[in-house]
């Protein structure tokens, strides 16, 4: 079963009173299954805050359609399902952390009794159970952000849709909610989120959709999208005045000398047999091998680079 499905979902902005037209989505599409925790990814502005808020039917579509847990986002019969954190929740600073778990337990139906105790349970698995009674207006981002997942997590939802819950957060933070992520997706829940942090992704999610400038750029598995970053494997050697080999300098893609280390060079190779066979005249010829590594285009680089081959194939 879906939890989340969206087709060929357009939006468009302005166009009125002399504001320029801006097309925050265009054809977006994918699909998320039950009890999956799915990332949803790109830079800022990229249109994920645009599609969040119209598959919850806070805005309306231009065209496609959106389905949350198999209904139309103007149905009802949703909502007591689906827990929501906003990338900028809003909250009363004048009430403490477990006042506002209280309310939004009573808004969703539940006893005060049974809002409580849940309040009580939730803050302490977000890790502010020293902090429950504390009012709101003293606490920093990060914890502002932990109570915004408390509250998502009331009404026992089996649906949580977060936009950005990790902004925020210090390192520890983000461990620690990535960690909790998994245990909801272990426990049956459907977890979606966005982020533009893709490492945060890539240790959550099996699945993900990358969107830039309102565009899916990619959909698919975690390990698909790995699978097309560019790896190298790097040789760093000390040849110490000697000649290096004949033809090792001209095997590799990238080289240079290491500024402050001698006689240090750096020789990367974009194939693995190459790079082995560097090493081995190398070490044939003498020389002192410092380190061999294969070395991994990061995340970010490679959505860049994706985002702007993409764009390079549109232009065409």
């Amino acid at each position: 079963m879906m939890a989340i499905r969206v087709r060929g979902f357009r939006k468009r902005f302005g166009g009125s009173l002399g504001k320029k037209p801006h097309q925050a989505a265009h054809d977006i599409g994918f699909e998320v299954r039950t009890g999956q925790v799915y990332g949803f990814l790109g830079p800022n502005g990229a249109g994920k805050t645009t599609t969040i808020k119209a598959l919850l039917g806070l805005i309306r579509a231009d065209g496609g359609t959106l389905e949350i847990l198999g209904d139309p986002p103007q149905a009802r019969g949703w909502r007591h399902r689906v827990g929501y954190l906003p990338e900028h929740p809003a909250f009363y600073p004048y009430l403490s952390g477990a006042e506002t778990v209280v309310m939004f337990g009573r808004l969703a139906g539940m006893t005060d009794r049974d809002a409580r105790r849940a309040a009580d349970r939730l803050l302490d698995r977000v890790g502010l159970g020293h902090a429950k009674t504390r009012k709101l207006s003293k606490y920093s981002k990060g914890m502002l952000q932990r109570v915004g997942l408390a509250q998502a997590l009331v009404a026992d939802p089996e649906l949580l849709i977060l936009d950005e819950p990790l902004t925020g957060l210090d390192p520890v933070g983000r461990r620690e909610l990535r960690d909790l992520f998994r245990e909801l997706g272990d426990e049956g829940r459907t977890v979606f989120y966005s982020t533009h942090i893709l490492s945060d992704a890539e240790s959550t999610c099996r699945e993900v959709c990358i969107v830039s400038e309102g565009r899916v750029r990619y959909t698919g598995s975690v390990e698909g999208f790995d699978a097309g970053r560019d790896r190298r494997y790097s040789l760093v050697l000390d040849h110490g005045r000697r000649a290096l080999p004949d033809g090792l300098v001209g095997a590799a893609c990238f080289s240079q000398a290491e500024p402050g280390h001698g006689h240090r060079m750096r020789l990367d190779f974009d194939d693995r047999a190459r790079a082995e066979a560097a090493l081995r005249a190398a070490l044939d010829a003498g020389l002192e091998v410092i380190r061999y590594d294969p070395v991994q285009e990061s995340l970010e680089d490679f959505f860049m680079r994706m985002v702007a081959r993409t764009q390079q194939e549109e232009a065409a």
